[in-house]
């Protein structure tokens, strides 16, 4: 394991004490990591949990701003890969570092971030094979877009210094800087052994907002209102979940005012356009 690279973690926190311990101490850390927290302002032990695990901290100004303290926390990095996570990601793998540390050896150059699953149950895409890494181009962004997230992500450093988070922008940063990359001819990497569990602590009102928000970013051209029919087997979802065990009561109702949020952020004016090179739809 010497032989593969060190990896910084970054973690954005605000009031995260409830999951940011679970976090950290899930990691299988090795000599050269590091952990990074960007804090916006914690009231709750979240420093203290940071400081009892020995993470760098550093502190955003002003409210929590997702491309803010992202970019606060690559500037500090002292690895070329940066691991970013939630403060509520869960790894479910003892070798969740590990399965990245593996896939980046085997990276084409043009690899600029990969991506591990980050589901609700902890469990794996059941649309991906579960050891096999899947490289991304331009041209599967239509298809696959959705295995982007900076709730598990890793991204070369050196790549975020050609473009680092765009901080106009509200949500979405992870599309944002994904799209931007692909324009300069990179490709993503889909690596599934890097599992981990979404427990998100967020209010309802964060919840919803995040959904709400996150639906007007980025539409193709052919852009169609959540219907009812979608919204009611996003809840059947969740309660199938539920039913089974694999998620509470408390992140069924916040993922269904997430899945609201989404609802009624279909309806309104897109906020983030897409640029015109990724507003076809002859995608296969």
């Amino acid at each position: 394991m010497n032989d593969f690279p060190p990896i910084s973690v970054l973690i954005r926190t605000f009031n995260s004490a409830k999951t940011l311990g679970r976090a950290i101490e899930a990691l299988d850390r090795m000599p050269g990591d590091e952990i990074i927290v960007v804090d916006s302002g914690s009231t709750d032990h979240t420093l203290q949990i940071a400081e009892e695990h020995g993470c760098v901290i550093l502190r955003a100004p002003g409210r929590f701003h997702y491309s803010k303290s992202l970019n606060i926390g690559f500037r500090a990095a002292k690895n070329e890969w940066v691991n970013v996570i939630s403060s509520h990601h869960i790894p479910v793998v003892p070798d969740f570092l590990a399965a990245y540390r593996q896939a980046i050896a085997a990276f084409p150059p043009d690899i600029a971030v990969a991506y591990g699953p980050s589901t609700l149950s902890g469990e794996a895409l059941d649309r991906f094979d579960a050891e096999t890494i899947r490289i991304f181009s331009k041209e599967d962004y239509d298809r696959d877009c959705y295995v982007c997230s900076n709730r598990n992500a890793l991204y070369r450093r050196s790549v975020w210094e050609k473009f680092p988070f765009d901080e106009a922008i509200i949500t979405a940063e992870d599309h944002a800087w994904l799209i931007q990359a692909m324009s300069a001819g990179y490709r993503l990497a889909y690596v599934p052994k890097a599992r981990g569990m979404n427990c998100n602590q967020g209010s309802l009102r964060h919840m919803f907002r995040k959904g709400y928000y996150d639906s007007r970013c980025f539409r193709k051209p052919n852009h169609r209102p959540m219907s009812l029919w979608h919204l009611g087997g996003a809840l059947k979802n969740l309660t199938k979940q539920l039913l089974q065990g694999k998620i509470d009561t408390g992140n069924w109702i916040r993922n269904a005012s997430h899945a609201f949020g989404q609802f009624f952020g279909t309806r309104m004016p897109e906020i983030v356009p897409l640029p015109p090179e990724f507003r076809k739809t002859d995608h296969s």
